[in-house]
């Protein structure tokens, strides 16, 4: 896509600045328009309003006035009196036909009706007068008020006819219809329009109006409402009109609203407008092209020297960094240039600091994983033999949680260091833990490698702290292990997973073992789907607590029967399934398995607390306290029947993530244990910090302990230790009946071990219970 020029980008700056402005010009306007004329169509609707209020009022004194006239003639008081109803009708009509009634009634004293005029409209029914309109007119002569009658609004009068006391009752009603509408519509200045309205179970209703009956008559019922408020907008037959809404009766629980409709279209009022709108577009536009045309002339005249100098700068993108001498004697342009030539010294000097940095690490000044794979690239295409050597640095993880930055930073300066006097050639950091290098020497092969990991038996000093540190290697060959540079970077880290496990520290890339490690993906597949089918189960070895002289624990185990594997050992799917992270999901069935399984037992009478082992990626889990805490609640257990074992190697991956699980499963209530205890990296001076409640000494230190002397020093030292620190010691591996005797004398805890039983499935433990007798106890 072709980029825009700047001479266009500048003239589009002042088109659309201008066009800002105008735009800013035209909204001032026409909302100040729309205010000013929505606020006359407003002054205007509210004059309105009062002269209806005084047209009504007027109208309403002049009928209650007619209504005395007739109520206080002796003749009339007469005929009421003798019951003379020929007479009353025909000073009714004549009455009514004088002021151009549109209701008249007489009532007597019970309010039936003695005669009626209604001027041959809306004839039938006729209503009846409320209490409350007698007993005003009683007290103050006469009674007015507005209301609705057949779909009608009317004013009416009510005047007691007295002899001296009220004998009867004296109705007038004139009717505001299209004809009052139109009178007040022609006292107003401006063409309005007018409608007489009532409420109806809700609803609103039309009487009369001066204009459009049908569509008002749909506007009022479908679109008004009682809180829309007296003034209001409203879309109506497609014109923005304003509305005042005049209430003719006071409002009350026991009333329906009538109100006078007085509206005006304020499209109309913006006609007037529209002339000086249109006045105002053109001269947008005559300045519209006028813009147009001088910014282009100016546009040009700025960008055809920067034009220039761009040319002359091409130079630059091809890496060719020469000072630039651009035409041109505007004082403006020379410090245009003289900045660009300091630009291009500053990027040059940067672009040769990215690219060592590109190439280097950061932390050690080594080179980096970018330029060791530049480098192999550069072997291969030698086509010459060279083998490719990775060295993992060991225990990294748990000397960076008590080592700082500086220091593990000085470390890893040290290991590269020396692995570059052996090698005798640049050494890479690939990884956080991890160093490559090439070796063209095949014939040294079987040399190096041995001389880099026995180097490492002379610690290394960092700010006067000696550091013990240990590595593993592995190595793979050009051109027989692969041609291909990726697929060599995969088979030496192949080889490292090998180095791993071997006792020399040192393995090279065997096909097989490729083979083998796809192997062990698959049974982490097959795992995933064991645990759902059932093949995945738990073993359950007692743990004797000699102070209760029972069986009060047990640890549960994993086992796994595949249906095509046949039995899997523990030791051969655990260990990769927390390097895969596939150890979570065997978590979340072994903490369900385990929970549910104890609530059983407790159902049955059997109150046994169930230890289970956690990994390290457990203990990364914040999220594990919630899972162990919602299991429980689930079956109805406390914590204290869930014991959870850690490693010293797990704990000290990343102690303060792993101290914020611990704390807050301890903070449960839940019991914490070290398992095999001793075999570790560290020593007991970390116990202190961790919220355990138990240590599990390891089985190795336990199965020779008849027989071995140090075994006997560290076991007991460490029973009391542990006593010290005030945690519980459980034995593991406890076989023959002298071991447990010495541990029962040197005051340990818990014993476990084949020599108690061996670990049992669910159904067979508890059998075991029902059955064992502990004659030794």
């Amino acid at each position: 896509m072709r980029s825009v020029k700047f001479q266009t980008k500048l003239t589009i700056v002042y088109l659309a600045l201008f066009l800002v402005v105008q735009g800013i010009i035209i909204l001032a306007f026409y909302t100040s328009v729309t205010r000013n004329v929505g606020e006359q169509v407003q002054d205007q609707l509210s004059a309105s309003a009062r002269v209806f209020e005084r047209i009504i009022d007027e109208r309403i004194s002049d009928l209650g006035g007619r209504a005395q006239d007739l109520a206080s003639d002796f003749g009339f008081r007469q005929a009421v009196g003798t019951g003379d109803v020929a007479t009353i009708s025909s000073a009714l009509r004549n009455l009514s036909g004088r002021i151009g009634a549109d209701l008249a009634f007489v009532y007597d004293s019970d309010n039936t009706i003695i005669s009626v005029d209604q001027n041959g409209a809306n004839s039938g029914a006729t209503p009846s007068l409320p209490d409350s309109l007698r007993e005003t007119a009683e007290q103050e002569g006469v009674a007015q008020t507005i209301v609705e009658f057949n779909g009608q609004i009317y004013e009416l009068v009510v005047v007691p006819v007295r002899a001296p006391l009220p004998v009867a009752w004296i109705a007038l009603g004139i009717e505001l219809d299209r004809v009052a509408a139109l009178e007040i519509k022609g006292l107003s200045p401006i063409d309005l329009e007018v409608a007489f309205l009532f409420e109806d179970e809700g609803r609103y209703k039309l009487a009369s109006s001066t204009s459009e009956r049908d569509r008002l008559s749909q506007f009022v019922t479908g679109e008004m409402h009682a809180d829309m408020g007296a003034v209001f907008r409203k879309k109506f037959r497609g014109e923005e009109f304003m509305f005042w809404r005049l209430s003719l009766v006071e409002q009350s629980p026991d009333t329906r609203e009538i109100a006078a409709l007085v509206y005006f279209s304020l499209d109309k009022a913006l006609q007037p407008y529209m002339a000086l709108a249109i006045t105002l577009s053109g001269i947008l536009f005559v300045s519209l092209l006028m813009l147009v045309g001088g910014s282009v002339v100016i546009s040009r005249g700025v960008t055809r020297p920067l034009r220039r100098l761009a040319r002359a700068t091409k130079q630059i993108a091809t890496g060719q960094y020469r000072e630039v001498h651009a035409p041109g004697s505007d004082d403006e342009i020379s410090d245009l240039t003289s900045s660009f030539n300091q630009m291009v010294d500053a990027v040059k000097e940067r672009e040769e600091r990215i690219v060592f940095q590109s190439y280097h690490d950061s932390e050690t000044g080594l080179s980096n994983r970018n330029f060791f794979e530049k480098e192999l690239e550069e072997a291969v295409d030698l086509k010459e033999k060279f083998v490719v050597a990775v060295v993992e640095v060991q225990q990294l993880a748990e000397l960076r949680s008590v080592l700082n930055h500086n220091h593990v930073n000085e470390l890893l300066k040290g290991i590269g260091k020396r692995i570059e006097t052996i090698v005798g050639s640049p050494v890479a950091r690939v990884s956080t833990e991890s160093f490559c290098f090439i070796l063209g020497d095949i014939a040294g092969v079987s040399v190096v490698p041995s001389l880099i990991v026995n180097s490492f038996l002379t610690p290394f000093s960092v700010s006067d702290i000696t550091i013990d540190a240990s590595v593993k290697i592995g190595l793979a060959h050009f051109p027989d292990d692969s041609r291909d540079p990726a697929k060599l970077m995969q088979h030496v880290n192949s080889a490292l997973d090998t180095a791993r496990s071997s006792a020399k520290g040192v393995a090279s890339y065997v096909a097989d073992n490729s083979e083998a490690f796809k192997s062990r993906l698959s049974m982490m597949s097959d795992l995933r789907e064991a645990l759902g089918t059932g093949e995945v189960t738990f073993a359950y070895q007692p743990k004797y607590d000699l102070a209760a002289g029972k069986i009060s624990s047990v640890e549960a185990l994993v086992r796994w029967n595949s249906a095509t594997r046949g039995f899997v050992p523990p030791d051969d799917f655990i260990p990769f399934a927390e390097r895969t992270g596939d150890i979570r999901h065997l978590t979340e069935w072994g903490l369900k398995e385990a929970v549910s399984q104890c609530a059983k037992w407790k159902k049955k009478g059997l109150d046994l607390t169930v230890a289970l082992n956690l990994s390290t990626s457990d203990l990364m889990n914040q999220n594990l306290p919630g899972q162990v805490l919602a299991l429980l609640n689930e079956y109805s257990l406390s914590a204290a029947n869930l014991k959870l074992e850690v490693t010293e190697s797990a704990v000290m991956h990343d102690m303060n993530r792993a101290l914020d699980v611990l704390n807050m499963l301890s903070a449960m209530g839940m019991e914490l244990s070290i398992d095999d205890y001793g075999t570790g990296y560290s020593s007991l001076s970390y116990l202190k910090k961790l919220p355990v409640n138990e240590l599990k000494i390891d089985k190795s230190f336990v199965l020779k302990l008849a027989h071995n002397e140090e075994d006997r020093i560290l076991v007991r030292s460490t029973i009391e230790l542990g006593h010290n620190l005030g945690l519980k010691i459980t034995a593991e591996g406890v076989e023959d009946e002298v071991s447990l005797k010495m541990l029962r004398d040197y005051g340990c805890d818990t014993l476990q071990g084949y020599f108690i039983s061996r670990p049992l499935p669910a159904a067979d433990l508890e059998v075991f219970l029902k059955e064992a007798k502990f004659d030794w106890a």
